[in-house]
């Protein structure tokens, strides 16, 4: 992979959840994500926008394509959804704990890839972030954006927690 002046910038992002499900001791929903991105060379106009992206600190990663959005004299506006990223929500702990723990009064975070791949991270465990690196290709080479090596991140340990009342 080519390491190239960035020529690719994160303009907004954002986190949504579908598909919630309430019921009187937990909340479950599906977590997805969006970005736009800023992309200011306009020299092929055959080039591919991407992210490439982790939930579980780079020990696996996904790469997902965008679609140009607007196409400008000074470069182009890419968006980029990831619609299913991971399903996420809590379960609360004093009818008891996922492994037959006795009732307490913690919270666990329900986290998954699916609905039937759902389970409790264990008590006090931080909820994984959402880490990306934006490139783009144009013929055979790759010009990226990792923030300057620390990575973008999104904050999902929210998402996972039982709203106060």
């Amino acid at each position: 992979m080519e390491q190239g002046e960035p020529q690719i910038s994160l303009v907004s992002s954002g986190i949504w959840v579908s598909e919630t499900e309430q019921g009187g001791y937990y909340a479950l929903g599906i977590l997805g994500i969006w970005m736009e991105i800023q992309v200011r060379e306009r020299q092929s106009p055959t080039k591919t926008m991407g992210v490439r992206w982790t939930i579980d600190g780079w020990n696996s990663h996904h790469d997902t394509l965008g679609f140009c959005k607007q196409s400008a004299s000074e470069g182009d506006l890419w968006r980029i959804e990831i619609p299913h990223l991971v399903f996420i929500g809590w379960r609360d702990g004093s009818i008891g704990g996922p492994n037959g723990e006795q009732p307490s009064g913690k919270v666990w975070t329900l986290w998954g890839p699916d609905r039937r791949g759902v389970g409790c991270l264990p008590w006090g465990s931080p909820v994984p972030a959402f880490e990306f690196a934006l490139f783009m290709k144009t013929g055979y080479t790759i010009n990226w954006n990792n923030n300057r090596g620390r990575n973008f991140r999104m904050d999902l340990s929210p998402y996972g927690k039982k709203p106060e009342t």
